[in-house]
């Protein structure tokens, strides 16, 4: 398994590197985050799942780029941008989330996440932000 990302919101988003796909029976078990599992859908972007792109980022920031340089940081503002709440979980552990209400909770979650010591590079949040 790897790192999961589920969406809730208009897949019509401004951004247009993203390929929307269907969520799969396994990623609709984090959908109740989200609210059920009505409409919930997730994505590549610009041909990359979400765990190669996060792991990039690692790879990336442990190496001098800039949080703000990434794929990962441009992709979270635009969900934001969008209106789009979502959860992301790393394999099968999706019970203990942490739910961001803040564009910047959620980014410095999100980075905290991704430069943890153990280097493991899994990032469990939700996004509970209304656009702004």
């Amino acid at each position: 398994m790897s790192e999961c990302i589920i969406c809730k919101g208009n897949d019509q988003l401004n951004d247009m590197d993203f390929s929307i796909v269907d969520a799969s029976g396994f990623l609709t078990k984090g959908a109740f985050w989200l609210g059920g599992t009505s409409d919930i859908w997730t994505f590549k972007y610009k041909g990359k799942e979400i765990d190669d792109i996060i792991t990039d980022a690692q790879s990336k920031m442990n190496n001098g780029i800039q949080y703000q340089d990434t794929q990962i940081y441009k992709l979270l503002n635009c969900l934001m941008d969008n209106g789009i709440h979502f959860a992301m979980w790393y394999d099968t552990y999706v019970e203990n989330l942490d739910i961001c209400n803040t564009r910047d909770r959620l980014l410095e979650t999100c980075y905290k996440q991704i430069m943890d010591k153990s280097g493991m590079c899994e990032v469990y949040i939700v996004s509970n932000i209304d656009k702004s």
